[in-house]
């Protein structure tokens, strides 16, 4: 795997600081971000390769910031995360070009191999991965 970069934007602290740490012991370059003003200052100046993203975010919704951060770098790939399980949400983020999405609290492990996936796989576009039903969150995003 290159050394991909990612951009975790999430409004919990405790969440940007985990997942940076995990990415960063995985070969990632990772960034964080707070909110949609420093996730657009980001992408412009490091122009990661994927971006994490929660459903909600202070003043804006994950969707709505993806599609502004695909006009900084239309290629980017996103997944996102969300403590909410709404599956309307996962099949309006999945129609915008969602990669993947894992409801919280979800495995580090499985999310880690999903990015290393995607990273080094290509996948660039929706519908590429599969979703299933397991009795749990309505939706986890599966290899």
């Amino acid at each position: 795997m290159q050394n991909n970069k990612v951009l975790i934007v999430d409004d919990q602290y405790w969440i940007k600081i985990m997942l940076k740490e995990v990415l960063t012991n995985s070969g990632f370059t990772a960034f964080v971000a707070s909110n949609h003003v420093e996730a657009l200052e980001i992408a412009k100046n490091e122009q990661p390769d994927i971006v994490v993203l929660d459903v909600n975010l202070p003043g804006i919704d994950g969707l709505s910031l993806l599609s502004s951060l695909k006009k900084v770098k239309p290629s980017i790939r996103a997944v996102f995360i969300s403590a909410s399980s709404d599956t309307d949400y996962v099949s309006r983020a999945m129609t915008e070009g969602a990669l993947g999405f894992f409801f919280k609290p979800f495995d580090i492990f499985e999310f880690t191999t999903f990015l290393v996936k995607i990273s080094t796989s290509g996948m660039a576009s929706r519908g590429e991965g599969k979703w299933e039903m397991d009795g749990g969150p309505p939706a986890q995003k599966t290899s």
